[in-house]
């Protein structure tokens, strides 16, 4: 069994779209680092956006990422500006430094969208060139961003960073044989990887930090969200208006928990810096259900760092076994996996220590996200994707508490239900799938204009 690092499903990252904003920059810093390492001293830099990153690229920020990774833009170094006001700087120099060279490149018209998707290596493609004087091509590289903010091609090599195929039934399997609770396997995956347990501590505080930030951001900031729906902010209203509400008829907590979902929501959508868990896009999810139950039941941080172990353990079976790619299966894999994970999360932290209550948790969220389409209105992740992730942590909730009450008993596993979400991806029309070509989005976009610029 080869059960890979959740610190590479579960990090710190920007919005708006782990595959459509985080990956291609990534791509492009790459790109950058091999221009340095073997490009010539002049050229002009261009980019070609493939499949679904060019339908939905100009929401989803893609040229403006890609203009900031070639840039060489730092932003854990640098100081903080939005991916956009970077490509807005490189449009204005015409160029980028690259080694102590300069290369020409105007986001505006040197990035190209082709929104073919057929003969595809991925939905996700990029490809990057240098050119001459003329126009030939000196240096050209491909990539694919393949969900969660990984990429393949380049210096990634020809597999993502989520190595190995694993079940959740030989987890539960090897959690009986020797003892442990599903932390516990986690944090000793980890250990064999290499991490100390100081380390693995570290990364945990630091994941769940941000994921308390985001939270925090979403609730106290105001104002219109960036694209042409000019959507705008609700968290900081439905906040005040939970606080000011008497006798709730509803459960407070799956009020709560909509509140904060919303509001790392919005924060993504607005490029904000947040946890891809599994994705950005579903980012939401699982700190508001943490952040529910830890308010709730007084939970220590230790528990919290606990239960992110298991929502990244289930998280990785999905990405190994399937995909948590929009682009490849829809959202069933992004807040479909996002309940998921929130799910199981929720239900150790209730007292689910039985391996079976919290694969049940897990599947029961998951089922019912199964065919779910990604269809984002102006291919910004604002409608339905804001809502979407309230929706899906007051069903992780839901989940984690049939479990409980259910003693884990059921006829599905998890794994069938991961399998499922393979197969119906794999049907799925591509107008379903991140492209915004067909259902809310086809019907609800037209009626306006998409806009031109790469910064809107």
């Amino acid at each position: 069994m080869n059960v890979p690092s959740v610190f590479a499903l579960l990090k710190v990252g920007f919005g708006p779209s782990s595959s459509h904003t985080m990956g291609p920059f990534f791509a492009a810093r790459d790109f950058r680092d091999l221009v340095a390492s073997r490009g010539p001293a002049r050229g002009r830099l261009r980019v070609i956006l493939l499949g679904s990153l060019a339908l939905t690229g100009r929401g989803h920020l893609t040229g403006a990422a890609v203009a900031a990774g070639l840039s060489g833009h730092d932003p854990d170094r640098d100081r903080p500006v939005s991916l956009p006001e970077v490509a807005a700087e490189v449009q204005a120099a015409g160029g980028v430094s690259v080694g102590g060279r300069w290369f020409a490149f105007s986001p505006e018209q040197d990035i190209a969208f082709d929104p073919s998707v057929e003969a595809l290596p991925h939905p996700n493609t990029l490809r990057f060139e240098l050119l001459d004087d003329e126009g030939r091509v000196l240096v050209s590289e491909e990539y694919c961003s393949v969900g969660g903010g990984m990429v393949v091609g380049g210096s990634f090599g020809a597999h993502p960073s989520l190595k190995g195929r694993f079940t959740m039934a030989e987890v539960l399997t090897d959690c009986q044989k020797r003892g442990a609770d599903l932390g516990g396997f986690v944090r000793e995956n980890e250990r064999q990887r290499g991490l100390s347990a100081g380390e693995i501590e570290a990364r945990l505080a630091t994941l769940w930090g941000a994921m308390r930030d985001s939270i925090s951001r979403g609730l106290s900031t105001r104002g219109v969200l960036p694209g042409p729906l000019r959507l705008a902010r609700r968290a900081p209203g439905l906040y005040e208006a939970l606080q000011e509400r008497e006798g709730i008829p509803l459960a407070r907590e799956m009020d709560l928990v909509s509140a904060y979902a919303i509001a790392v929501a919005e924060e993504n959508a607005a490029g904000g810096r947040v946890v891809t868990a599994p994705t950005t896009g579903a980012a939401g999810v699982v700190p508001a259900v943490l952040r529910v139950l830890q308010e709730a039941l007084a939970l220590p941080d230790e528990r919290i760092h606990n239960a992110l172990l298991v929502a990244g353990l289930i998280g990785l079976a999905v990405a190994t076994n399937a995909s948590i790619a929009g682009a490849e299966v829809g959202c069933q894999g992004e807040v479909g996996t996002a309940s998921a994970m929130a799910a199981a999360a929720a239900c150790y932290l209730l007292g689910g220590d039985v391996e079976a209550q919290v694969d049940r948790a897990a599947e029961t969220a998951l089922e019912h996200y199964l065919g779910l389409t990604c269809d984002p209105v102006y291919g910004l992740v604002q409608i339905p994707c804001i809502e979407r992730n309230a929706a899906a942590a007051v069903a992780a909730l839901h989940a984690a508490s049939l479990a409980v009450l259910c003693r884990g008993e059921d006829r599905i596993s998890f794994d069938t239900a991961v399998a499922a979400l393979a197969e119906i991806g794999r049907d799925m029309s591509p107008k379903y799938k991140e492209t915004a070509l067909g259902g809310l989005a086809r019907l609800l976009q037209h009626r306006g204009h998409r806009g031109s610029s790469l910064y809107s």
